[in-house]
């Protein structure tokens, strides 16, 4: 069984609700690899958008934000036996940061904060694929309306993405190729941060299980966490 978990967005606050039930998953059903799908962590306290915001950066220390990761992941390893990091469009701030602060490479990668490869974790880039099976994952790419079916023609593939914390399903079959689908997740994080400004968004609290078989087949299974619970083989979580 594989679990996967898109766009937590952990800061140096308490996680999301919806998460911490996800967790209490994660802790009854051991699985054989567990998907971060990008934006694991939030990074807003290196965000470009805000950095002349002096209100609103102030208290935002990276330090801690990679100090609640590394507790994210302690957790996460425990109830696994692998877990691969794909890098979001959140964690490559730090790269953006560094490209204007050149001084700091080498010090503040997540990779070196999180320290991956001590804990035997693959990273993936952002917006490279990783495959299990016949399978693909990346962070996402696209947002428009119709995320799906784009990302699954500009791909070619079985895909599995985030990023858009809406959930959305697109399908190809034709004649001469084998059937390919993507799937769009939601996200594990609140729907209301500071830049949405109370607008109204259409996000949805969601995770997927994954199982594979003979020659790559797979079934993927998105579950939606609706006020704060879920059902998932006949139990309830909450």
């Amino acid at each position: 069984m594989i679990i996967i978990l898109p766009d937590i967005h952990l800061s140096d606050g308490q996680p999301h609700k919806d998460y911490e039930v996800v967790k209490r998953f994660i802790k009854q059903n051991r699985s054989d690899e567990i998907i971060l799908l990008g934006d694991f962590m939030d990074v807003s306290s290196l965000s470009a958008w805000d950095i002349s915001k002096r209100r609103k950066m102030e208290g935002r220390r990276y330090e801690k934000e990679c100090e609640e990761a590394n507790r994210e992941l302690d957790f996460l390893q425990k109830y696994t036996k692998k877990i691969t990091f794909i890098e979001g469009n959140h964690e490559d701030r730090v790269e953006r940061y560094i490209d204007f602060n050149p001084e700091m490479e080498g010090l503040i990668e997540v990779e070196k904060k999180l320290h991956l490869k001590e804990r035997g974790i693959k990273y993936i880039p952002l917006n490279e694929l990783y495959k299990v099976g016949n399978m693909y994952f990346t962070h996402g790419i696209y947002i428009n309306q119709y995320h799906a079916m784009k990302h699954l023609i500009r791909l070619g593939c079985n895909v599995c993405y985030g990023h858009s914390h809406s959930t959305q399903t697109a399908m190809m079959n034709m004649r001469m190729l084998k059937p390919h689908q993507a799937y769009a997740l939601g996200c594990l994080c609140g729907h209301s941060p500071d830049y949405m400004k109370g607008k109204p968004s259409n996000w949805i609290n969601q995770f997927a299980i994954m199982y594979t078989g003979s020659k790559g087949n797979f079934n993927l299974y998105p579950i939606n966490i609706i006020n704060g619970e879920f059902i998932f083989n006949n139990k309830l979580y909450k």
